[in-house]
């Protein structure tokens, strides 16, 4: 009996140390702390930061400083990117029924075209739909066709202009077009970048044009009057080249060898700064190492802080962890990515996995103070969580309220001043409690998924048809180029 009631004891102390060091660590994330001017520093001084860019080189080497700083170990961890796409410059000239010259912006991964430019007529694509080709018929050969968007309100809204953009594109090459101009889906003139959906493999010139002047084509040409466009795209494309992601570490005090991690990306698109997508996560990352060292921490199984790089370029930073630390990654307990913006985290989606869900909601019981919280179990496509999802880790994505995210997502106004500072404090307290919870938590057994066991992940959920809108990993995972070989 005595000896029930000393290990009851013990538990007992153990969960309050646990719950001292978690309080410990949201007091000190919710105080003062540094979290804003390193976000001004990445974002008004750095700026945007495309892969491959000297921007983007800038930020490694901050990043890398910023965690050496505040007493954490860390490493730059080179991986090989497959291919260099960079934008210097693009314009457009529109003649014909009207003469204009309306604002433009390559899609990622576009074709370039001769210095003197590309000139083709311009023809009605209408929303791009199948109905839409087979009207166009042969007028689509050889010509450039403007497809009509709606405008974007939400995150749902933008999902959905990443499905489109497939179909739109398969169809396009079908018919023989010369190239692709997108109505922005944002008003008041914004243009933004998305990826053309064939990534590196795309061979036509696409671009966006802003709204307002996309409108003013298709109200010309559905006057039936015609309109001829010249476009000059000057972009910097290379082969493979280095590009690094950056670690931090805090390291285990009783099972180091089991590996808790949590990350945002460093990249960005350079048309704004990068603010929330993902400097504010950056940030946040950076903030959370500092104080655990600050608080002087030590959790009993190790805690990675991951500054991915080449995500907006098809995730290729978090993939390369996951190949080069593939014999490491029966230890990884859990990969949480932070990368929709700085609303207020309302809880987290636990990658269609009902044990990650148990553990989450476990974990997340005593934090209603940071406010009250609903946990999805389901799988995502779309940020650093995916590779560690298809090689059978448990995995994590924040989920944030809407807030300002989608209308500025990848676009001229992803700024400092869209973050909102209060909620990315509450969020990185939230974060950390939750790293905290399963680092400290012996007790959590989350046992890697074998390649069957993810195979009927995707069979019984739509990560099919998501992955067929990201960038060719469709093709990748059914390859075996990409997540768990068996």
């Amino acid at each position: 009996m005595k000896k029930f009631i000393l290990i009851s004891f013990i538990l007992l102390w153990t969960l309050l140390a646990q719950d001292r060091e978690t309080n410990k660590l949201i007091e000190g994330l919710l105080g003062d702390t540094p979290i804003e001017e390193d976000l001004k520093e990445l974002c008004d001084v750095i700026g945007g930061r495309p892969t491959g860019s000297r921007a983007n080189s800038l930020s490694i080497d901050w990043g890398l400083k910023k965690f050496q700083e505040a007493g954490v170990s860390a490493s730059k961890e080179a991986f090989t990117m497959p291919g260099l796409w960079l934008e210097n410059e693009t314009s457009a000239q529109i003649s014909g029924a009207a003469e204009f010259e309306p604002r433009v912006v390559a899609l990622t991964f576009s074709k370039g075209t001769h210095r003197t430019g590309l000139r083709g007529k311009l023809v009605d694509g209408g929303h791009g739909t199948t109905d839409d080709f087979a009207k166009l018929g042969e007028n689509a050969r050889g010509n450039f066709v403007i497809i009509e968007t709606d405008e974007l309100v939400d995150i749902d809204g933008l999902f959905k202009e990443y499905a489109d953009a497939v179909l739109i594109e398969d169809l396009a090459y079908e018919a023989g077009v010369k190239g692709l101009v997108y109505m922005s889906s944002r008003p008041m003139r914004l243009l933004y970048r998305h990826n053309a959906s064939r990534s590196f493999e795309n061979t036509l010139p696409m671009v966006v044009m802003a709204r307002e002047d996309a409108k003013r084509c298709l109200r010309i040409l559905r006057n039936d009057e015609s309109l001829a466009l010249l476009v000059k795209i000057n972009v910097r494309k290379g082969g493979a080249y280095k590009s690094y992601n950056v670690i931090g570490e805090i390291k285990g005090s009783e099972r180091p060898e089991e590996v808790v991690i949590i990350g945002a990306h460093l990249d960005s698109w350079g048309l704004g700064t990068g603010a929330n997508d993902n400097g504010c996560n950056i940030a946040m990352m950076i903030d959370i190492a500092r104080q655990m060292i600050k608080l002087d921490l030590k959790p009993k199984r190790t805690i990675r802080f991951a500054l991915w790089n080449g995500e907006e370029l098809g995730l290729y930073g978090s993939m390369a962890y996951t190949e080069q630390y593939e014999s490491q990654l029966d230890n990884h307990v859990m990969a949480m990515s932070v990368d929709i913006g700085s609303g207020p985290i309302t809880g987290f989606f636990t990658g269609g996995r009902p044990d990650v869900l148990n553990v989450t909601n476990k974990i997340m019981d005593p934090l209603t103070d940071l406010g009250m919280f609903t946990n999805i179990d389901i799988p995502l496509v779309g940020t650093d969580n995916f590779d560690f999802m298809m090689h059978g880790v448990g995995n994590l994505i924040a989920n944030h309220e809407p807030a300002n995210y989608a209308p500025n997502y990848h676009a001229e106004s992803d700024t400092y001043d869209k973050v909102n500072l209060e909620a990315l404090k509450r969020n990185s307290a939230i974060v950390a409690a939750v790293t905290l919870g399963y680092a400290n938590d012996l007790n959590i057994n989350l046992p890697r998924q074998s390649r069957q066991n993810i195979e009927k992940l995707v069979e019984s959920t739509d990560l099919e048809q998501q992955m067929k809108s990201m960038m060719g990993i469709w093709y990748q995972w059914l390859d075996g180029k990409r997540g768990r070989k068996k």
